[in-house]
């Protein structure tokens, strides 16, 4: 039988005393299953069948449609459950990734003690005028909880910490977002993730989810671009110039990125608090995550390039590589290839 007036008390002392809360609740070592049961399950109940109560009788809304209705309130609870075991299996799984431990009992705990003031500041969103506001400081609480229980659940060496994080909250918003789309619960979603997408006027959600908005564009931009490479398939040498130098760009610009991770990683591990100025810089290592991972993309489209042609312009060289002298366009880009190996590299 579930004893409710314990799951009363982690929540109370995990929102005021959560250091304290999270090193006992470590120490018994529960299953997932028991997490749910105890804690996770009851909260994401609780927390968004008090929202539509309060959404009902303060907006006015039909119990039985629109944002009170119970449709929405359901679809709202399965998104809830949905994104908090995609979100702790990806967190977990990076965590071994990134030398700590891929242990999602542990992981599922970390999520839903870390998700305390989400939960809460879910039922606050049903309140007009400042519900949301309510609702987006405290699932802002939730990520600093989160950044800061993760070490000891997942065991994510220092030197790895922020990357870790910063990988994992990527994954996890891209993952929940597509499924919630494919199941048609875009519009659902609730707790932590709610709270920071609410709202265009603050910083940490226009600078977070801004950069993926610019990210996205670019890469369909980048996508819809269109190159009629020449008959006979030889690359010019205008061509191959415009490749070394937008390789040495990207090299240069990748290695300032990395830099900004590095700093961040330092002044994390050195802070012997977290305050919510650190949720900006944070919002910033993701920025600076994604724009890693597409730098080549972004070199070029920034300059104005074509994404099509030099994606070709690699393929031939690649191919003449290995090809050599298949035909007079395999050895006409081979030659090319041999004149520019230095500054091509590894292409």
């Amino acid at each position: 039988m579930i004893d409710y007036t314990k799951t009363l008390k982690i929540i109370k002392d995990g929102l005021l005393d959560s250091d304290t809360t999270w090193k006992s609740y470590l120490a018994e070592n529960k299953s997932w299953k028991e997490t749910f049961i105890e804690l996770t399950a009851p909260m994401i109940i609780v927390s968004v069948i008090l929202s539509a109560i309060l959404t009902w009788v303060f907006s006015g809304f039909s119990m039985f449609g629109s944002q009170g209705g119970v449709g929405f309130t359901l679809m709202r609870l399965i998104a809830a459950v949905v994104g908090i075991f995609i979100a702790s299996f990806i967190f977990s799984y990076l965590a071994g990734y990134f030398k700590g431990k891929n242990d999602f009992n542990r992981g599922f705990a970390a999520l839903s003690l870390a998700a305390i003031p989400a939960y809460i500041g879910t039922v606050f969103s049903g309140l007009p005028f400042i519900g949301w506001l309510i609702s987006l400081g405290l699932g802002i609480l939730s990520l600093i909880f989160l950044y800061k229980i993760l070490p000891s659940y997942l065991g994510v060496p220092e030197e790895k910490r922020v990357v870790h994080f910063i990988a994992s909250l990527i994954a996890s918003f891209v993952v929940i977002f597509i499924i919630n789309m494919i199941l048609g619960m875009g519009a659902y979603q609730s707790g932590a993730m709610k709270g920071m997408s609410q709202t265009n006027s603050t910083s940490v959600s226009s600078g977070l989810f801004g950069g993926m908005e610019r990210q996205a564009n670019m890469v369909e931009n980048a996508q819809n671009d269109k190159f009629s490479p020449p008959s006979d398939g030889k690359v010019t040498d205008n061509q191959i110039a415009t490749l070394i130098l937008n390789l040495k760009k990207t090299a240069d610009y990748r290695k300032s990125q990395e830099n900004k991770l590095k700093d961040l990683d330092d002044q994390m591990k050195d802070k012997k608090g977290f305050s919510f100025s650190d949720i900006g810089k944070l919002t910033s290592g993701l920025n600076s995550v994604m724009s890693t991972a597409n730098a080549e993309m972004e070199v070029i489209k920034s300059g104005g390039g074509n994404w099509a042609e030099h994606q070709w312009v690699k393929d031939q060289l690649r191919i003449a590589n290995i090809q050599k002298d298949i035909n007079d366009g395999v050895k006409h880009n081979y030659a090319l290839y041999l004149k520019y190996a230095d500054q091509l590299g590894g292409l």
